[in-house]
Parts: C-alpha cells; sequence; structure tokens
C-alpha cells in the first residue's frame, strides 16, 4: 500500500502545483491507476525513467530555469520546447528522483531525445550549464555596465543601477563615505558565472575586486596621502584621456601640476561626463554650468567619471616627473598627445594638430 501511496501522493502533488484552485480526484486515480500498473510491470520504469523523449537528433534547446522554479514550472517549460513525451512522466521521474532540491538557477544545453532520468541529471548538475560572461572594459560608466549586463548576461539594468548608486549598500562594501555611487569602483574585467548570475552579485564582485585589486595591493601600500576618493576621481580623468598606455603616467602629471598651482583642469572629459555625452564637446557645451565641468570649476570633479583600471590608478599614484601643464590630440592617428608647459608651446601644438587633421588621408 505505501508504493500506491506514494505515487498518488506525487501525481496531487503535481496536480495540486498545475491547477492551485481544486484537483480532480477521478483524474488522479485513473493516472495513479495507470502508473501503479506500469510501475508492476517490468517497462513500466522503462516509461517513466528510460524511454527516449521525442526529438533525437534536433539541435540542442537552451533551457533557462530561474531561482525557484518548481517542478510544475520546469515541466512547462520542457513541454513548450516539445521535449517531453509525458508531462506526467517527466514529473513523476522528477520528484523520484528529488529534482526539486536540486535545480539551480541558470541556464542549460539540453538535447532533444534524452530520457527523463538523463535529462533530470544534466538540469540539476553543472555540466550541460552554459558559463556566462562578460566583459567590462577599462573606462566605461556605471551606465555602461548597466548595459552590458543587460547584453552579455541578461541581467535587468534597471536593478543594476540600483544597487550600484545604493550609498548603504556600497559603503557597507568598503567604498569611501563620500561617494555617491559605484562609479570608479566597479572594477573593469571579465567576469564570469557557471550558473546564474544577478545585478547585485555581479555589483558585489565588481567592487571586491576593485578592493583586491586596486584598494588592498595598489592604494594601502602607496603611503599617498590624498585621500581614495581623489586618487580615484584623477585616476578615472586620465582612463578617459589616454588612448596610449605610454602616455597615462604623463597625463597624470600635467593634471596634478595643474591642480597644484590651482589651474583648473580643463578635462573635456569631465564636461562629457556632466552632460551625459557620447560625441566629443563643443564650445557650446563648456558654457554649460554643471559640477562636473572642469572648465569652469576649479579642482576636481565630485567624483570618478568612469571606471578606471589598475594601469591609471598606478600612474596617479606613480606620475612622470615634468612640467607639463597642457596637451592636446596629435589627430594623426596614433591617439598619442603633443605636451607643452606654456600656453605659446600648446598654441603651436593646436596648429601642429590641426594641419595633422587635415593633412589626414
Amino acid at each position: 500500500m505505501g508504493e500506491v501511496f506514494q505515487i498518488f501522493h506525487i501525481i496531487f502533488t503535481a496536480r495540486l502545483e498545475e491547477n492551485k484552485n481544486a484537483v480532480n480526484l477521478n483524474d488522479v486515480r485513473s493516472e495513479g491507476s495507470f502508473l501503479y500498473r506500469a510501475g508492476r510491470d517490468p517497462g513500466g520504469s522503462v516509461f517513466v525513467f528510460f524511454l527516449d523523449n521525442p526529438g533525437r537528433g534536433h539541435a540542442e534547446e537552451i533551457i533557462g530555469i530561474p531561482a525557484g522554479t518548481s517542478v510544475a514550472a520546469l515541466t512547462d517549460t520542457l513541454a513548450a520546447h516539445d521535449l517531453l513525451r509525458s508531462r506526467l512522466a517527466f514529473q513523476i521521474a522528477a520528484r523520484t528522483l528529488g529534482a526539486a532540491k536540486k535545480l539551480h538557477a541558470g541556464l542549460y544545453r539540453i538535447a532533444p531525445g534524452l530520457s527523463n532520468s538523463e535529462m533530470i541529471r544534466r538540469l540539476t548538475g553543472s555540466e550541460y550549464a552554459l558559463i556566462l560572461r562578460a566583459t567590462f572594459p577599462e573606462g566605461i560608466t556605471i551606465y555602461r555596465a548597466a548595459s552590458i549586463a543587460k547584453e552579455k548576461l541578461g541581467l535587468d539594468s534597471g536593478i543594476f543601477m540600483r544597487f550600484a548608486t545604493d550609498t548603504a549598500f556600497i559603503h557597507s562594501m568598503g567604498i569611501p563615505k563620500s561617494a555617491h555611487s559605484a562609479e570608479g569602483y566597479l572594477f573593469p574585467d571579465t567576469y564570469e558565472f557557471l550558473l546564474s548570475a544577478n545585478p547585485k552579485g555581479l555589483v558585489t564582485r565588481m567592487i571586491k575586486q576593485w578592493k583586491k585589486i586596486v584598494f588592498d595591493s595598489i592604494y594601502e601600500k602607496s603611503n599617498e596621502e590624498r585621500s581614495l576618493q581623489e586618487i580615484v576621481t584623477l585616476a578615472s580623468i586620465v582612463e578617459a584621456e589616454a588612448k596610449l598606455p605610454a602616455e597615462r603616467d604623463t597625463i597624470a602629471s600635467v593634471y596634478l601640476n595643474r591642480l597644484k598651482i590651482g589651474m583648473p583642469l580643463d578635462a573635456d572629459p569631465t564636461v562629457q561626463y556632466g552632460l551625459r555625452l557620447t560625441r566629443p564637446i563643443t564650445h557650446t557645451d563648456l558654457e554649460v554650468p554643471n559640477s562636473y565641468n572642469t572648465y569652469k570649476n576649479a579642482g576636481l570633479p565630485p567624483g570618478p567619471i568612469c571606471n578606471p583600471g589598475a594601469a591609471s590608478v598606478r600612474a596617479v599614484l606613480h606620475p612622470a616627473k615634468t612640467n607639463y601643464l597642457y596637451f592636446v590630440a596629435r589627430r594623426d592617428g596614433s591617439g598619442g598627445h603633443y605636451f607643452s608647459r606654456t600656453m605659446a608651446e600648446q598654441e603651436r601644438m593646436i596648429r601642429l594638430s590641426n594641419a595633422n587633421e587635415a593633412n589626414a588621408p
């Protein structure tokens, strides 16, 4: 009698999940009787566990399992992909094998034609789980990071931004109290997730990576007197300006020299960030007042304008020793800059830069 009760209990539970309001006991009796007879038959277990489902030889399907998925919901998903011969047989197999406690959110590769037992094995392990991977380049803003999280990991960009701008959350992660968002503190790198990713988890991993590489390994060992927020803010400007890695420490020296004498930074990327522009700035943009306009405001902007890599942080902590106060893009296709000590030199370099652009093929 225990075996009969177990079968009827599994079917009743399955039907109750499918229909929250009522369960037809006659259907339960009919299905239970069939499966009990099948189970008594030597071939019954073959039908439930080992008989191939339809579609063998067809291309693999990608099956997504959200967090908290039930066996009934999983059955619906598999049936929608035409991967099941019998919904009920799959549910019996899944419940008998304890699949409900083994399901993990993620994406899985499932080949049509598998038996129920093999399909359950693949869906409750990691062998056939897809590795989710996203690369966040140096110099991206939190807005672009949110877009990449959506494009590459399927995450909700709005929720990503919510955590990236939640000051209580980011401060609890070790970001300076003066920071108003995670801008500057999401370490640019490639991140992999075996089974699933979520916005909070991604922001957390990026901040932890920043803390490990930038704070613990670089800033803490530098004996730097300037605050972490100041270093990261200036590093973000260097990151946005430097197209050639070899120029990072020289560009850092220009801005540090300007800060020493109280000279405005005149950094185009800060204006772009303040106005949320993706195009080059114009003279009109320079006149628009905002807290990130370093043409109008002396000193550093309120915070970082992007997420710099470790090299830009090192450049600020260990700048080149120069007397430069100016630089301008060469515009010769090299990505480099001309550096100057005086305004007269800078004006000559600007003319040379314009000539390069005019003579470009």
